[in-house]
């Protein structure tokens, strides 16, 4: 836990609350899988459906206790990254992900458009009475 000796608004006493944070997720990340495999197994010989209930009340309970541990640290106001993270995306990255991002939902949107009026030219066709 923190050092309760540190002054509660220092930056020191916040990063180490951080890294308590992240030691604590991926706890709660190890218990889910956990749960998560159990829920997998569960029609499988040799499950035993005990250890997946009692799986997901530690996860329930380890939730509750991460939730309470950034709301009292004031943690939780920020995002968790893992902490192999060293340095965050360069701007010309972040500008070619939301440049394709767009493209792929311009070419979409265009697709669908297409496919409406194509579907609209097809009801109105039959429609139309035939003359023979």
């Amino acid at each position: 836990m923190p050092d309760t000796n540190l002054d509660p608004n220092s930056p020191e006493l916040f990063k180490e609350n951080i890294k308590v944070a992240q030691a604590h997720l991926r706890h709660v990340q190890s218990l889910a899988r956990d749960a998560l495999d159990g829920i997998e197994r569960a029609y499988q010989a040799h499950t035993n459906p005990t250890q997946t209930v009692a799986s997901l009340a530690t996860l329930k309970q380890s939730l509750h206790d991460l939730s309470e541990l950034l709301r009292i640290t004031g943690v939780g106001a920020l995002p968790l990254l893992a902490s192999d993270v060293t340095e965050p995306p360069q701007e010309n990255q972040l500008a070619d992900q939301t440049t394709k991002a767009i493209k792929t939902l311009f070419n979409r949107n265009s697709q669908n458009q297409e496919s409406s009026a194509v579907a609209a030219n097809l009801l109105t066709a039959s429609d139309v009475p035939s003359h023979r």
